[in-house]
């Protein structure tokens, strides 16, 4: 069975002491972070060690969802020296932007995956696919199949129409929702609460977990203008562990 544990759900800074967008995921006795951003790190640390990180996927290379991927290798290197840690650790990300990427693959603790349009992985077991969506930088959604289970994580993303297909029956939909409708315009990088719902019902997915949540909003609000599109949608909260 696959498990969801949220370290951050901000974006695209945090409240205080909370973190912007990290996720795991739990299987097999392995932890996948996907995504770190500003702030997330010191939450991973209350459930892990740098030595005991399976792997690292990053949808995009904004700061405030790979931030602490930076401090992180700091702390992969202290695992080594210290016998906690022998293989660098699988990160899959995009190339792009370069500089950014570059940062994180050239560090000897990280074993860089590039990921792409279509692409796919076997990562611990769990089949995972990548999606280019819309977003100022190259931004991924991937979808996690294990079991016949399926989580799909959207990103940040801007409205289109490839996203329901791809996240089509998910057990579990993580989705971007940064902006009310109020505050979003046709140049917004990112979904509306209410497109949010609306992708969701599209998808048919089963269960909608709400995310990048702007930190100055007041969360009921965002959680009532995606339950417009979608009953049954949930703010994600920070610290609680999902079963998918």
């Amino acid at each position: 069975m696959m498990e969801l544990t949220c370290f951050g759900k901000y974006g695209p800074y945090p409240k205080a002491n909370c973190a912007c967008s990290c996720y795991m995921i739990t299987y097999g006795g392995k932890h996948i972070l996907i995504d770190l951003g500003c702030g997330a790190l010191t939450r991973v640390f209350t459930k892990l060690g740098a030595g005991d990180i399976d792997a690292l996927v990053l949808s995009h290379l904004h700061a405030d969802h790979m931030g602490d991927a930076l401090t992180l290798r700091y702390a992969l290197a202290a695992a080594k020296r210290l016998g906690r840690r022998s293989a660098p650790l699988p990160v899959y990300l995009p190339a792009a932007p370069a500089a950014e990427a570059g940062l994180i693959a050239a560090h000897e603790m990280i074993d860089a995956n590039d990921i792409n349009d279509g692409g796919k992985h076997d990562i611990c077991g769990i089949d995972v696919r990548f999606a280019l969506m819309p977003h100022p930088v190259p931004n991924y959604a991937m979808a996690f199949q294990a079991d016949g289970r399926k989580l799909v994580y959207s990103g940040d993303t801007q409205y289109n129409g490839n996203l329901a297909g791809f996240a089509r029956d998910a057990d579990l939909f993580l989705m971007d929702a940064a902006f009310m409708a109020k505050d979003k315009t046709e140049a917004s990088p990112h979904v509306s609460a209410k497109e949010a719902g609306r992708i969701a019902a599209e998808a048919c997915a089963k269960r909608l977990l709400l995310t990048h949540i702007f930190p100055e909003y007041d969360e009921k609000d965002i959680r009532a203008e995606a339950r417009e599109m979608y009953p049954a949608a949930e703010l994600i909260q920070e610290n609680m562990t999902y079963e998918v």
